[in-house]
């Protein structure tokens, strides 16, 4: 049972030192003895960290010795630990919104930290403004609804794969996404990894296969998320299936349809580098392991060509397949979209687009692949027939620039070093490799010890820019750099340049984004809850974030990051139902005038517009789908909405206390003798 509101207000002041953090600054025993005879409150105290056991214990203790009916506590900002405090007061049987922090730390201590008199001040003058909200508190209950025991992974690279895996494993049901024809993402592009050159695909091909063959999982390949609406608890999801045009049961992989394909195009999973048919299979491993009819490519649709399907001996090839949309209820959501390659062509300075030697880190990582176009050697393009003698990596292509990318790809130092130590070990003494470099970064278990072997072996390192970049007539690439080492202005010529680009979202990030109502960071990255305590947790409640859709990763982050989305994901759904706080947009029917102000500005489409029972176009909140973020308060002309916990009457009265503070202590300032 939860208190009633009094009529005389019962407030408990708790002051945080939170170490030195604010304790440091201010003297926190003496703050909270001001308070000692304030209006309304009762009980008033002090500790090192308001947090640890003996400072919850406190609390918990004086709300029922002293028959709290607000607590204020003056500490850290709320975003860390306002939940806990909350669950606090509900354990003792105080309503958890009865609840008033004071942010003494981020709004003060940090910023007023040479400043201990003006910071002693400004916290008096918090303190009280956030006692004045407290006395205007109300109770505010929660809801309950249902959770569907089951998930959606939209993307399945090895982050992805991760999560649907974990979730299975747990018998939770799993619909895996994957919009390209097969699964495994970029770690299925690579020949080795990073830092021990382990076989990818010997790590990766289990997993793979393990996905087709779970129980728990459905494999949704070359399909797209097209909507996702909110349904109380779950969510309701749209999937588009696109066509294959062969037969999954059918094809027996025996690949007559390719040999036979009179039509070659760009291979796509090589990144532009070489040809393929109009059918085919990406790579050896995929999955599904079938062939695949790329429309766009195949001339059936313009001439009639019907070889493919003349040849295959079990009739899988079907041209008159159409799409297929299938509609989904599921009780949570992982995002592992993945990231892409910043396109070459905005580095024109690099001859990115022009000049045929100069090849991104993804595409030469296609040359040592074994089943890449020139099955793992390395040989000059266009043509493919010459061994290059000179290769210069170029490290951080359009990153940690302000024209292009202003953040770290994460992964490309150690991208461009494996790169270095596979070409020396198949070319030891064929091939001469530079890398031009800004700063290298290996962070990660056993990077720099990859480092300084790849140093060892003979690879020339400069610190510095290149610039002026040109395509000599013999098809060589020479540019100037300044290498910082030396001091010195060196122009080289290469065979080949390979450019470890920036790192971007994967196309489709921000509608998808969008309809699961999670923002985006910077570079349009999906943005987590809060980047230490919930690292794959979203604003959005049952969206989970994993992989490099969050930001650049290597493998063993994604790989972390799908086992910790997991994780939370069952943890949310296993529950079998939500509890919804009801802190949310509120509308007075008397004041509303129906002009739909509300509905557009709100992000997560919780507003929508209905007629109410005496005609009158109506504003109405989904409490599932508000996150009270209060957009809606702020542009509506009658005020005829407001937020629950922050409303008009709360706020006033938090910004009075804080003027009144203010104005009394100037006003003992001003008269003689005045403290």
């Amino acid at each position: 049972m939860t208190k009633k509101k009094k009529d005389e207000p019962r407030i408990g002041v708790f002051i945080c030192s939170c170490g030195t953090n604010i304790g440091g600054v201010i003297n926190v025993r003496k703050l909270a003895r001001e308070f000692k005879d304030y209006p309304g409150v009762v009980f008033t105290t002090s500790n090192m960290f308001t947090c640890s056991k003996d400072g919850q214990d406190t609390i918990a203790q004086k709300i029922k010795e002293q028959d709290l009916t607000g607590v204020v506590i003056g500490a850290c900002t709320p975003k860390l630990h306002e939940q806990l405090f909350r669950e606090i007061l509900e354990e003792s049987g105080l309503n958890p919104f009865r609840l008033a922090q004071a942010n003494l730390r981020e709004h003060d201590t940090w910023v007023h930290g040479d400043k201990p008199e003006e910071a002693y001040n400004i916290a008096y003058d918090l303190v009280v403004g956030a006692i004045e909200r407290a006395k205007n508190l109300e109770d505010i209950g929660f809801e309950e609804y249902s959770v569907e025991k089951n998930a959606l992974v939209i993307g399945a690279g090895i982050a992805g794969i991760q999560t649907a895996l974990d979730l299975a494993d747990k018998d939770i049901k799993v619909y895996l996404v994957e919009k390209y024809t097969s699964i495994g993402g970029y770690m299925a592009r690579l020949e080795k990894t990073f830092p021990t050159l382990d076989c990818s695909m010997c790590i990766l091909s289990p997993k793979l296969s393990a996905i087709e063959r779970h129980k728990n999982i459905e494999l949704l390949s070359y399909s797209e998320v097209i909507e996702i609406e909110r349904d109380y608890g779950d969510f309701k999801v749209r999937i588009k299936k696109k066509p294959r045009y062969v037969n999954i049961e059918n094809c027996i992989n025996c690949g007559a349809c390719e040999r036979n394909c009179p039509v070659t195009g760009p291979n796509e999973w090589n990144l532009g580098l070489g040809e393929r048919k109009a059918v085919y299979k990406p790579f050896p491993q995929a999955v599904p392991g079938v062939f695949f009819l790329d429309r766009e490519s195949c001339t059936h649709w313009t001439d009639g060509c019907t070889i493919c399907a003349e040849k295959c001996p079990r009739d899988a090839i079907s041209y008159d397949v159409e799409e297929e949309e299938i509609e989904i209820t599921v009780g949570a959501i992982i995002a592992a979209t993945g990231f892409e390659e910043m396109d070459i062509e905005e580095l024109p300075e690099y001859g990115g687009g022009k000049f045929s030697r100069v090849l991104t880190a993804g595409q030469y990582g296609r040359l040592l692949s074994l089943v890449g176009p020139t099955e793992g050697k390395i040989l000059l393009p266009p043509e493919f027939e010459e061994i290059p003698k000179r290769i210069a990596y170029i490290n951080c292509a359009g990153s940690r620039d302000e024209n292009h990318r202003p953040w770290c790809c994460n992964f490309g130092c150690m991208y461009t070093l494996r790169h270095a130590e596979m070409t020396h070990r198949l070319y030891p003494d064929e091939i001469e490799q530079w890398i031009i470099y800004h700063e290298l970064r290996a962070g990660g278990k056993e990077y720099e010890q990859f480092y300084r072997r790849v140093r060892e072996s003979g690879v020339q390192f400069v610190r510095g820019f290149p610039s002026d970049m040109v395509e000599e007539q013999d098809g060589s690439i020479s540019f100037s750099v300044f290498d910082q080492g030396t001091g010195s202005l060196l122009r080289l010529n290469f065979d080949m340049v390979v450019l470890t680009m920036a790192i971007d979202p994967s196309p489709g990030t921000a509608h998808l984004a969008h309809m699961m109502g999670v923002d985006r960071s910077e570079g349009g990255f999906m943005k987590e809850l809060h980047p230490k305590l919930e690292p794959v947790n979203t604003k959005s409640r049952g969206v989970f974030i994993a992989g490099a859709c969050q930001s650049p990763k290597d493998i063993p982050a994604s790989v972390a990051d799908g086992k910790a989305s997991a994780s939370a994901a069952a943890s949310h759904v296993l529950k079998g139902k939500v509890r919804v706080q009801m802190d949310k947009a509120v509308v007075n029917e008397e004041l509303c005038i129906g002009c739909g102000l509300c509905e557009k500005v709100c992000p997560f489409a919780a507003i929508s517009m209905t007629v109410g029972d005496d005609e009158r176009q109506l504003a109405e909140v989904s409490s599932i789908l508000c996150t009270g973020c209060g957009k809606c308060q702020v542009v509506c002309p009658t005020g005829a909405i407001s937020r629950r916990h922050f409303t008009t009457e709360q706020i006033e009265a938090e910004i009075l206390g804080l003027i009144s503070a203010h104005k009394k202590r100037e006003q003992a300032e001003k008269t003689p003798g005045g403290a």
